[in-house]
């Protein structure tokens, strides 16, 4: 009797170790294989690790990105702002005119205007001319003037005033005797400067540009 029942306990034992076995192995509804041990670790050790970075108030810490750039401070390039084109009160000059050889007075001008206007030295010019300082000024109007050349510059300032600006004729004004009062301008480029003829009539009250 006691021997039938050491037996029965034995397989009893046997039965419950191999059902034990199974549920360790094998999934006996869905067949699944035992988990790796490795990926159970892994797992365990990635939740301590959330757990230990949250903050008092039990929320994982949010990374934030710095605005700093990776290679220092970059700043930012403003485009330059593009220049705008300053108005002038005359037109560029104008044709390149050469000097001479001999020049025929018009009203309004005399030896001493020529010699600013084209750079010459004035007691050459006289001399040219068999001139001097007490009949220089007493020509007339369709006078042959000549002017020489190599004889030095006027040695002076020739402007008498400022220019380019604005003039406003009397009435009485030609373009050569404009270019005169102003001394260094040729009176064929203030008439191209204002787009008109040297022959063309000037009223009294009228803008001329003088370049």
């Amino acid at each position: 009797m006691k021997k039938r029942s050491f037996a029965l306990l034995i397989a009893l034992l046997g039965l419950l170790l191999a059902a034990c076995t199974r549920s360790a192995t094998t999934d006996p509804v869905g067949g699944s294989a035992t988990e790796d041990p490795f990926v159970s670790i892994f797992n365990t050790m990635a939740t301590q690790t959330a757990l230990a970075g949250q903050d008092k108030a039990g929320t994982l810490p949010t990374l934030e990105l710095s605005p700093t750039p990776l290679f220092g401070d970059t700043a930012t390039v403003q485009p330059s702002a593009t220049p705008e084109a300053t108005a002038t009160t005359t037109p560029a000059p104008i044709t390149q005119l050469a000097v001479p050889s001999s020049y025929t007075l018009h009203e309004g001008e005399w030896p001493y205007c020529l010699a600013r206007r084209f750079d010459v030295n004035p007691d050459a010019l006289l001399s040219a001319n068999g001139l001097n300082a007490n009949n220089a000024n007493s020509l007339s109007v369709g006078t042959t003037i000549t002017i020489p050349s190599g004889v030095g510059s006027f040695g002076g300032v020739r402007s008498l005033r400022s220019h380019p600006t604005t003039y406003v004729a009397s009435g009485a004004d030609t373009f050569y005797s404009i270019a005169c009062a102003f001394g260094d301008v040729w009176p064929e480029h203030i008439a191209e400067a204002n787009s008109m003829s040297l022959d063309h009539a000037i009223p009294g009250g009228t803008q001329l540009h003088i370049p």
